[in-house]
């Protein structure tokens, strides 16, 4: 189930555990709306961390491409370049917070609108008997 991401994001704003994850949580659900239209991509996504996990540079790479994956098939207007080359002790900043956020929500909007777009298939019963 998508959550809403938080788009904007000011210097004083402070970064946790819940926004990764909840940054996870829709990266795995566009996955399963790009399924409907195309193979998906085979990502690993990790939606479980608490106060006591500490991410490093290979977490953050790996969540940048998995979003970086997701934009192959279409590139979104409006798409903000990933960062696929942390490195320790690199900083996070409230600006790659609101990257992670709307790179998601764009691809979240195009996929769902499509979704909704697709055509309802049914059997229809035609004849003379009455049913």
């Amino acid at each position: 189930m998508w959550i809403e991401p938080k788009l904007e994001w000011f210097p004083t704003d402070f970064y946790n555990f819940e926004d990764l994850n909840r940054v996870e949580n829709n990266t795995e659900v566009v996955t399963g709306l790009i399924a409907h239209f195309d193979a998906a991509p085979i990502l690993i996504v990790v939606k479980n961390r608490d106060m006591k996990r500490f991410e490093f540079a290979d977490s953050l790479n790996r969540i940048e491409g998995n979003i970086d994956s997701l934009r192959q098939r279409f590139t979104p207007a409006g798409w903000i370049n990933n960062k696929l080359d942390w490195q320790s002790n690199t900083p996070f900043n409230f600006e790659d917070a609101a990257r992670l956020e709307k790179n998601l929500s764009l691809l979240y909007f195009y996929y769902s609108g499509n979704y909704n777009a697709l055509p309802y298939c049914g059997t229809v019963t035609c004849g003379e008997d009455v049913i």
